[in-house]
């Protein structure tokens, strides 16, 4: 099987979960005390699909939120929208399974792990 066949998204709670994330963000913007516990439960169904990039991601990206009490972090090169960048993140998650999108998250953990 390809290292790319995982997706999170064989869980449909986990996609269910992603949906919520994002309406959140839309509804809300980036409120830490909501999105941390949902970025944990969702880090714990990437556990479970045994997917250690989207497990790590999620990860880092719940450390970020509250470490900078918010999303500091661009992973969009032509938006400074906090909201957009973030919900751009959590919609590759949705598509964890195309390899394009794989190396994107990797390329964000990364920067996200090297700026830390």
């Amino acid at each position: 099987m390809p290292y790319f066949a995982h997706s999170i998204m064989k869980n449909q709670k986990a996609n269910d979960l992603i949906s919520k994330i994002i309406k959140e963000i839309e509804t809300n913007s980036v409120n830490v005390e909501t999105l941390v516990p949902m970025f944990k439960e969702l880090r714990e169904m990437a556990k479970l699909e045994e997917d250690p990039l989207i497990t790590r991601s999620v990860r880092l990206v719940y450390e970020h939120l509250e470490s900078n009490s918010g999303w500091e972090f661009q992973t969009l090169e032509d938006s400074e929208e906090v909201e957009e960048n973030l919900t751009y993140l959590v919609s590759l998650y949705a598509k964890s399974d195309n390899k394009y999108n794989r190396d994107e998250i990797r390329e964000i953990a990364n920067n996200m792990t090297a700026a830390a």
